[in-house]
Parts: structure tokens; C-alpha cells; sequence
């Protein structure tokens, strides 16, 4: 009887376990912070110069799908010939885009996102003053995001140009996005 009694109550240790299912990676999620961008970017096809700048925006949508929006501004060096004196200089020509983007991978301090932008593109011609050129400037964009503190995050996006009859331009970016919502609070 002895026996029996032992055997029921490790029976009944053993049916109160529970399984447990093996441990699953966990990937913590980042949201990109409201931010504001400064970076530089290098155009193989660029005519008079192949470096340029400028300045983005970003915010997110819905955070919960990874959904956000950009606001960009380019501008680009062009040498020019002044036609009154004939002088050379650079001026600047520069395209404001408008860009919604979706987050694909999330891990710690790393995002890759996908989207693109669109919007217009000034420029004014060589040599014909007081006349600028209006284009229509689209791409796709791949972009790495990655968090350095909780003030600056560095970020890397690769715009797409469709070139017709040769295809796809890839424009490199890289720059520095200041978090906002994370600056120092001003005192008084």
C-alpha cells in the first residue's frame, strides 16, 4: 500500500507540471524618432557636380505598422557662367520631396525601411537668366536607420532614380537625424 500512495503522489507532482515551450528570440522594436536629418549624398550621373546635400524630416505615422512620412529638401551645387559678365560661379538648384516609408526590420537600435518620395525639382539653365526649369523628380529608397544615443541616430538611405532608356541610378545618402523629442529640455 506503502508503494502504491508513493507512486500516486509522484503521479500527481508530475500531472501538476506544466510544459514549458522552448524560448523564442526576442527582437526588441524601434520607432524611429520625430527627427530631423542633415546629410550628403554622391550621384554618379551628377553633370556639373557629383556631391550634394540637404536636409529631411521624418515623423512617424502609425507606429504601430512602422508607417512614416518625410519631408526632403535637396540642393545641389551647379557651376554656371553669368551671361552679363561671364564669369563662372556656382548656384544652387534643389528638389523638395514628399516620401512615405514602411518599416521592414526592426532589431535594438537597427531599422530598414522601404518607400519613396516624390516632388519637384528646380533648376535654372545655363546661361539663360531669370528662367527656371521645373521637373518632376520620383524614386524608390531603401533605408538604414540606426540609433547612437537617444539624441542622434545615423542614417543611411539609397534613392533609386529611374533613368529612361538606361535604367536605375542609385543615389547614395548618409547622415546624422537629431532625435527632437529627446533634446534637452530648455531651462529658464
Amino acid at each position: 500500500m506503502k508503494d502504491i500512495i508513493v507512486s500516486a503522489l509522484f503521479a500527481a507532482a508530475a500531472f501538476g507540471q506544466t510544459a514549458t515551450a522552448p524560448a523564442q528570440p526576442t527582437f526588441s522594436t524601434a520607432v524611429l524618432p520625430t527627427g530631423f536629418a542633415v546629410f550628403g549624398e554622391f550621384n554618379q550621373l551628377g553633370t556639373t557636380s557629383k556631391w550634394s546635400g540637404g536636409l529631411s524630416a521624418m515623423y512617424p505615422v502609425s507606429t504601430s505598422v512602422g508607417l512614416y512620412m518625410t519631408t526632403t529638401g535637396d540642393f545641389l551645387p551647379q557651376k554656371a557662367i553669368d551671361p552679363a559678365t561671364k564669369k563662372t560661379f556656382y548656384a544652387i538648384s534643389g528638389s523638395a520631396r514628399q516620401g512615405v516609408h514602411k518599416t521592414i526590420v526592426s532589431t535594438g537600435k537597427f531599422v530598414f525601411l522601404a518607400g519613396g518620395d516624390v516632388g519637384p525639382t528646380f533648376a535654372q539653365p545655363n546661361g539663360v537668366s531669370g528662367s527656371i526649369n521645373v521637373s518632376f523628380s520620383s524614386s524608390f529608397i531603401a533605408t538604414g536607420y540606426y540609433q547612437i544615443s537617444k539624441v542622434f541616430g545615423f542614417i543611411v538611405p539609397v534613392r533609386m532614380l529611374y533613368v529612361s532608356g538606361i535604367g536605375w541610378n542609385p543615389i547614395a545618402e548618409a547622415g546624422i537625424v537629431i532625435n527632437l523629442k529627446n533634446l534637452p529640455k530648455a531651462t529658464q
